[in-house]
């Protein structure tokens, strides 16, 4: 008995191609069915991908300079000058046929496989930082915003990349809105308007930003997460994509990622010498964990990195479990979890355990399978560095405790609980003001504010009694903790911030 839903996929399909057949007639154009056929890949990539994308339009066969194409939308207002425009730009003859939308899918699933599988896959070229003539532009981001508002769509991802390269930026945010989409970056974590640019513009940087990140140009509904490589200079810079549907379209969130960034020194991430003591009496001790904790972005990672390049000699064997592991460093072991194919971080803590490691480093206790096997660890031979997401230092017990962790192994494995916060240097040309240097905002860097908690007799009895998170904060108020409020104010009587910074990030 012939299978129902072959059958039926297979009158959906035949009346598809009826309506294309019918379009064409009504258009006075031929019509194609492209399904099966066997295209070139130096044909299919006559038409830019953005252009492919955009209009529905693919070229099929190449005679000499006679070029067959076909559209699933012939009734395109712009297709005749972008038409006009291929023919200019490749010296071709266009002749121009009406397929449906399956013929279209599969003729960019082939595009896309032959990508795939090109030896050498596109990186887009920045210019370098220092002594290039185009820098003049990247002065100010008055003077990016009129940058980008300006150039054609066919170089704005480069010149979106080679902004946000030259003024330091963190991460991009493309945010379509009704008439125009919003270019944003974080800079020093904090995110900066940069261009309003028109929506048509942005469903061509869509689409190429999808292709270079390989994801799926057609789906628009689920979000997708890839990545792709630029080059600043001769530096290689990993940026990761994020795409999100909303109701005006697809957010693109966009992480910069140099690879070999050069790491900073623990003494240089501006911790004050009396955190800067306990974390070198933590990190020297043969066993017990480290927790850091703030939010995302407040440089917990950073930190963790700097530690571990301080331990990072010979005699010990580091170990590290991320997600996603953001730099390599060298002599270290690093490995990333993979949820998706039951990789996590519990499981892969169990097997770090069968490496005889020295230190580990676990990028973030999550659940209470992960921060129990971290705190055994602890307890039983290894150093263990991690992350964890608590408001201060003493609520990083009672989260804990929430977990269902057992006391004992709180009081007895911890050495040392940092929190911290990233808050904005003033810039030291401007003095604040404002200039080239710093893109005229008045600040230029960041600078850690941090508190520490280690457990003391009484703190550890109060770990047995299940105490409140007012408990331990008191506590630790009362046995001398300095807040990162307190560390922050001091940053600001010295001129190193400002008052309004404090505020933003570490109100008490």
């Amino acid at each position: 008995m012939p299978d129902l839903t072959q059958q039926l996929q297979w009158i959906a399909h035949e009346e598809e191609e009826k309506q294309a057949q019918a379009l064409a007639r009504r258009y006075g154009l031929g019509y194609v069915n492209l399904l099966g056929y066997p295209a070139l890949f130096n044909v299919i990539e006559i038409i830019p991908y953005e252009t492919m994308v955009n209009f529905r339009l693919v070229s099929y066969l190449k005679t000499g300079k006679t070029v067959q194409m076909a559209t699933v939308d012939p009734a395109n207002p712009s297709l005749k000058l972008t038409i006009d425009k291929l023919t200019t730009d490749t010296g071709n003859q266009f002749v121009l046929s009406v397929c449906s939308q399956s013929s279209f899918l599969y003729m960019l699933s082939l595009y896309q496989d032959f990508l795939s599988k090109k030896p050498k896959e596109e990186k887009i070229q920045v210019a370098q930082r220092a002594g290039e003539t185009r820098e003049a532009e990247i002065l100010s981001l008055q003077k990016l915003k009129d940058t980008i508002a300006q150039v054609p769509t066919t170089q704005l991802l480069e010149k979106i990349m080679e902004g946000a390269v030259h003024t330091d930026a963190s991460d991009v945010h493309l945010e379509p809105q009704e008439q125009y989409f919003r270019l944003r970056y974080r800079i020093d974590g904090v995110l900066q308007d940069i261009a309003s640019i028109p929506i048509d513009s942005y469903k061509a940087l869509l689409s190429r930003i999808k292709f270079l990140a390989k994801m799926k140009l057609d789906v628009k509904d689920h979000p997708q997460d890839g990545r792709f490589d630029i080059m600043a200079g001769n530096q290689p810079v990993d940026v990761r994509v994020s795409t999100m549907p909303t109701s005006a379209g697809e957010l693109v969130e966009m992480r910069i990622l140099p690879r070999e960034k050069a790491f900073i020194k623990l003494e240089d991430l501006g911790f004050r010498e009396d955190v800067l003591k306990e974390i070198e009496e933590a990190i020297h001790s043969p066993q017990g964990m480290i927790i850091n904790t703030g939010p995302t972005g407040s440089g917990k990672t950073t930190t963790l990195y700097a530690i571990l390049q301080k331990l990072n000699k010979p005699s010990a064997k580091i170990m590290t479990l991320e997600d996603p592991i953001e730099y390599q460093i060298s002599g270290i072991d690093q490995s990333q979890v993979e949820p998706e194919k039951n990789y996590t971080f519990a499981e892969g803590l169990r097997a770090i355990l069968r490496q005889d490691p020295d230190v580990i480093m676990v990028g973030e206790m999550r659940d209470p399978e992960t921060a129990s096997i971290s705190l055994q660890a602890a307890l039983t031979g290894h150093l263990v560095l991690t992350t964890l997401h608590a408001n201060n230092a003493p609520a990083s017990l009672p989260r804990l405790l929430d977990m269902g962790i057992a006391s004992y192994l709180l009081a007895g494995s911890i050495n040392l609980i940092i929190a911290q916060r990233l808050v904005r240097r003033v810039c030291t040309v401007c003095k604040g003001k404002g200039c080239q240097s710093c893109s005229f905002l008045g600040y230029r860097g960041r600078i850690a504010i941090a508190e520490y908690l280690k457990i003391s007799p009484k703190m550890g009895k109060l770990i047995n009694q299940k105490g409140s998170l007012a408990d331990f904060y008191n506590l630790a108020k009362t046995e001398g903790m300095k807040t990162m409020y307190e560390d922050g104010m001091d940053k600001v009587k010295a001129g190193i911030t400002t008052q309004q910074e404090i505020t933003r990030v570490a109100r008490e």
